[in-house]
Parts: C-alpha cells; sequence; structure tokens
C-alpha cells in the first residue's frame, strides 16, 4: 500500500465522483479507478459505494477514511518538522484568533514579532471559537487566541490574561472626564458597538438585560477597524476591552459601573502537536507583550 492509494481514495469521496477526483489529481480515471481497487483487494473490503449517482464512502470505508485521515495530519506535522529551520531564518506561524482580538492584541503582536524574525512567514486567520477548536484539532492552525471554554477537550490552554470591556470614546469626549459611567451614563450616550454575530456583543448585551439598561445603539458593524474609526472621528462612544486604548494616543477608556463579567484570555495549542521553532519563538514573544499589556492595565 502507498500513500497515493490513500490520497485517491479521500480525494473520490471528497469529491463523490471518479471523473472529478481524476481531474483534481491530474491522473486518469482508468488509473484512479484501478488503483481503489488494488487497494480495496488487500484490505479485502468494499471502501466504496459505486451505485449511486454520487460514488460515498461504505461504512467501512468511512471508519478507513477516519484513521487515513488522522494519519494524513501527523504526515504534514512530520513534513514541517523536517523543514523546521531551528535558526529562525525560515518558517511559518499559524494564529487563529477570535475577531475582538484584532482591536487592540493582534497588530501590535505580529508587528513586534515581525521585527524581531523577518523570515518567519505569519498566516493570521479570524475565526470564530468553535472553528479555532475544529482547525486546532485537525492541524490547520499551530496556536490560537481565544478565549477559554471549559468545553474544549484535546486542546491545552495557557492563560494570558484577563480581558475587561469598558466604555470607550475620544479623549476629549465629555464620558471620559469622569472616573466612571453609571447606567445612568450609558443610557445617554450615542453608541456604536459591534453586531450580535460577536461574542463580545452577546456578553454586552447580556449585561445590559441583566442590569436594566437600555443603551442608545444608533449604529452596529462587523468590522473593528470601521467602529473604532467612528469613535476616534465624532462623539460615538462603544464598549471594548480596555486595551484597545492604550496604543492609541486620541482613545480613553472608562470603567463601567456595575462592572461587566472579566474573561480569561488564553493561548490554546493542540495537546501533544508539534511545536515548531517559528511557534515557540512567537509563543516567547507574545508571552512578554503579554506582560506588558497586563502591566499597562495596572497603571
Amino acid at each position: 500500500m502507498l500513500l497515493r492509494h490513500l490520497r485517491y481514495l479521500s480525494a473520490v469521496v471528497e469529491h463523490g465522483s471518479f471523473t472529478r477526483a481524476a481531474q483534481a489529481l491530474h491522473v486518469s480515471q482508468p488509473a484512479l479507478s484501478q488503483q481503489i481497487r488494488q487497494l480495496e483487494q488487500e484490505l479485502g473490503v468494499q471502501l466504496l459505494d459505486r451505485t449511486g449517482k454520487a460514488v460515498r464512502a461504505t461504512d467501512a470505508g468511512a471508519t478507513y477514511l477516519s484513521h487515513v485521515h488522522r494519519a494524513f495530519r501527523e504526515i504534514d506535522a512530520a513534513r514541517r518538522a523536517a523543514r523546521d529551520v531551528n535558526d529562525l531564518s525560515s518558517g511559518m506561524l499559524r494564529l487563529g484568533f477570535t475577531p475582538s482580538f484584532s482591536g487592540y492584541l493582534i497588530a501590535p503582536l505580529a508587528r513586534r514579532f515581525r521585527e524581531k524574525y523577518p523570515r518567519i512567514f505569519l498566516e493570521l486567520t479570524a475565526l470564530s471559537q468553535d472553528e479555532i477548536e475544529t482547525n486546532l484539532a485537525d492541524d490547520k492552525l499551530d496556536c490560537a487566541i481565544a478565549f477559554w471554554a471549559s468545553s474544549v477537550t484535546g486542546i491545552a490552554a495557557q492563560p494570558l490574561h484577563t480581558e475587561r470591556l469598558s466604555l470607550v470614546g475620544r479623549y476629549d469626549h465629555a464620558a471620559m472626564t469622569h472616573e466612571s459611567i453609571d447606567v445612568a451614563g450609558i443610557e445617554k450616550e450615542e453608541m456604536v458597538l459591534l453586531n450580535r454575530t460577536f461574542a463580545t456583543r452577546q456578553t454586552i448585551d447580556k449585561h445590559f438585560k441583566r442590569h436594566g439598561i437600555k443603551p442608545n445603539i444608533v449604529i452596529e458593524t462587523s468590522s473593528m477597524t470601521t467602529l473604532i474609526e467612528l469613535v476616534r472621528s465624532s462623539s460615538l462612544v462603544t464598549i471594548l476591552p480596555d486595551a484597545v486604548a492604550f496604543e492609541r494616543d486620541d482613545l480613553r477608556f472608562r470603567p463601567l459601573l456595575p462592572a461587566i463579567d472579566e474573561r480569561r484570555v488564553v493561548l490554546l495549542q493542540r495537546e501533544g502537536g508539534y511545536r515548531s521553532a517559528a511557534a515557540r519563538a512567537f509563543i516567547a514573544t507574545l508571552e512578554l507583550f503579554v506582560e506588558e499589556l497586563n502591566a499597562a492595565s495596572l497603571t
């Protein structure tokens, strides 16, 4: 049995057709069919159901492919390990993150990493929490920055910092003259918030409902960049992690009363997964950055 046989089988099931799989693999259909039959003969089981309009895996084939795909992930990890360059003169880091971190964490972190390791290619992908967990399990990410979820299995979580949501506005906004913002103060301000697909917005909405707060939301957006620019250039305020204002001289933040529940930010990695030199260097950069972030939050 050759690795080629396994990739051929996987492609046929993925495309549901010998013709389309052969086109994708750049082989002839008769050659592809012959390779699959050889595999079935060697295993002594029928792997494909060819009787319908679409070719699909039999029960035995589906079970077999679940192990094959796991083997593919290990082979890909072995390939990266063999190519890993410990002097960091080249390499790649695949980082996933939940969208709210794009407002204050990802850009400065990536900038610092690039300044220190300019030859490492960074692949940054914003994903939902569920997508992050799936991609880590499938070895499509080296690591991810997300919120702690107790349901995570097969994934190691390293605590980074505690995220606090605060009222954020321009440095010269009247609300920023107060030490904190209470319910009445929130309700009288015109607000721009992330839309309801964001975990941050869902947390805010639950907090408002719990405390009977009726916010004056005039704009919703799915873009963190748009939201921040609206706050920087107008009298609108928002609710975001207070760290958003740390690296922006024209923004300020004020705590909310009652305060929104804090959220634990963690670094996620696949348990037992291969750690490349690039990944180890990135984690060291991240840990140093978070130390500075935590120090800034105290001041």
